[in-house]
Order: C-alpha cells, then sequence, then structure tokens
C-alpha cells in the first residue's frame, strides 16, 4: 500500500470522514420512512407532561433498513463511537484542572483517584470500540485486507501502562499512587496542625497538571490511532467514497491495509 506524503492531503482523514459522513447522511434522508420515523422518536424524547405529543401507534420503537443500508448505518454509528470515546477521552484533562466539591464529603485524594481510574477506563473502551470497528468494516468490505490483529497489538503495546491499570483496577483493587496517598495524609494531618492544608493544596494543584498534561500527550499519540483508522475506512469503504481522489498517510507509521 502505497503512502502519500503528508502535504498532498487537503485534510486530516478525519475531516474527510466527517465529510463522507455528512454526504451519506443527506443520501439517507431519502430512504422510504426514515426522516418521519426520526421526527417521531425526537418527539418522543422531549415528551413530558406539559409538551403534548400525538401518539402514532404505527410507527415500530426501532427503524428496519435493508439488510445493506442497516450495516452501513451501524458502521457510521460504530465510527462516530470512537469519535466520541476520544472526545471524552480529552475532556477529562478538564475534570482533573477543575475540583467541585468544596463543602461536600468527597475529598480531593478521592476526585483524583476516580479521575484517574476514569482516565484508564478511556482506553479499554477505546481498543473495544476500535476491535469492534474494524472487524464490522472488514464484514463490510471483505475485499479490503486489514491487519486487524496486527494494529490492534501496536495500540496494546502503545498504551500499556495505561491498560494495565484499568484491570488492576477492574480486577484487584482501587488505583494506587504515592502523591494521591500524600495529598490524603497531609490533609488528615491539617485537621491538627496548622500550616498542613496549605502543603495538601499544593501536592493536589502540581499532580492534577501533570495528570492534565498526560491526558493531553497521550490524547496526541491516540489522534494518530484514529487518523489511520479513518484514512482505512475511506480507501477502502465504498459507501463513503468522496467525489475528488483523496490521498493521505497512515500517521501510525504502519498501515492497517496489508
Amino acid at each position: 500500500m502505497s503512502i502519500a506524503p503528508a502535504e498532498c492531503t487537503p485534510a486530516s482523514p478525519r475531516d474527510l470522514i466527517q465529510q463522507a459522513i455528512r454526504v451519506w447522511s443527506r443520501k439517507l434522508d431519502t430512504y422510504p420512512g426514515w426522516r418521519e420515523w426520526r421526527k417521531g422518536k425526537f418527539a418522543d424524547t422531549l415528551h413530558d407532561d406539559d409538551f403534548p405529543r400525538v401518539r402514532d401507534e404505527v410507527r415500530p420503537r426501532e427503524f428496519v433498513f435493508s439488510p445493506e443500508i442497516e450495516r452501513q448505518h451501524d458502521l457510521v454509528l460504530q465510527y462516530l463511537g470512537i469519535e466520541q470515546a476520544v472526545s471524552a477521552l480529552k475532556a477529562s484533562e478538564y475534570y482533573f484542572r477543575r475540583y467541585p466539591f468544596r463543602g461536600l464529603p468527597i475529598g480531593k485524594h478521592e476526585h483524583l483517584t476516580y479521575m484517574c481510574e476514569m482516565f484508564f477506563s478511556r482506553f479499554y473502551e477505546l481498543k473495544e470500540r476500535i476491535k469492534r470497528y474494524l472487524n464490522t468494516l472488514v464484514k463490510l468490505e471483505p475485499g479490503h485486507r486489514i491487519d486487524i490483529g496486527g494494529f490492534l497489538k501496536r495500540f496494546e503495546k502503545e498504551f500499556d501502562q495505561e491498560l494495565r491499570e484499568r484491570n488492576r483496577v477492574h480486577h484487584h483493587g482501587r488505583f494506587e499512587d504515592l502523591a494521591i496517598d500524600r495529598i490524603f495524609l497531609t490533609r488528615a494531618i491539617a485537621e491538627r496542625h496548622d500550616g498542613w492544608a496549605m502543603e495538601s493544596d499544593r501536592i493536589y494543584r502540581e499532580s492534577t497538571r501533570e495528570w492534565a498534561e498526560r491526558v493531553r500527550r497521550r490524547s496526541a499519540r491516540v489522534d494518530r490511532y484514529v487518523d489511520a483508522i479513518a484514512q482505512t475506512t475511506l480507501d477502502g469503504c465504498r459507501f463513503l467514497k468522496l467525489p475528488a481522489p483523496l490521498r493521505s498517510s497512515d500517521l501510525t507509521g504502519e498501515p492497517l491495509s496489508q
């Protein structure tokens, strides 16, 4: 699989796939009954005692496409799920930077512990979503050869520490960290001795800054993998082809396609 120079790229692979999805979605709007069903579901979502609606008892709870369109729809939703998981990962930076529980029985060491555990879990979520997506893509486009196992191994190697911590928390116990222990101990000492509260807050601020930076740094690495997934999809998925030829780099340096 030849890879074009990055300077030839008119837009990032993820910008291009979002554009392709918008084009596909406009075509989907012409599918018989789809727009009407969506409007009915929107009304159901908004409905409460103060929002009257006319219930269409004939409308099914789930809309059924043709088998081909259903497979396309499923693939698009799965790709958007990957992007959603990446956004959630990046958003954790702001949770690290804010402590919203002043005056409540949740200490800063507890908040930081929960945030770290949530951060680790995002990598497992991404790995599972990527695995499911690539397997779905291969079934939809069987002629497009993709080294799914190799790609997942690179992802697991890249994010080995985060995945290991997630598994340890999930199967064995809470996340443990020296800085979090120091926050807890200095706060406990501060209840009996003046001056320690400032030290506890200092350690907390330093630790949260480090974690926020880690989120930015690791998210940038995740972006490279999702760029590769987007480009592979554009290269091999016929229903998402845009009119103009697309050229881009596999930013992981190791192509998904064999």
